[in-house]
């Protein structure tokens, strides 16, 4: 068993698994900024990660032709 065969290429899990890691780094960002200037951060950054979910959520990119002939 390889990296290829744990990492699914498409679908959902795909995308579910990129917005897990992009609300994780973001949330240990957010602490880390916070504690390190002891700045408190407003609200529009986590409206920026939110957002930033939403749209990989809502990304659906188009393929080639020649993309599928190589995937058989």
């Amino acid at each position: 068993m390889d990296k290829k065969d744990l990492w699914p290429k498409e679908g959902k899990l795909k995308k579910v698994l990129i917005i897990l890691g992009v609300v994780i780094a973001g949330a240990l960002t957010i602490v880390l900024i916070e504690e390190k200037t002891g700045m408190k951060l407003s609200r529009r950054v986590t409206f920026l990660i939110a957002f930033a979910c939403v749209g990989i959520w809502v990304y659906k990119p188009k393929r080639n032709a020649e993309e599928n002939k190589k995937e058989l």
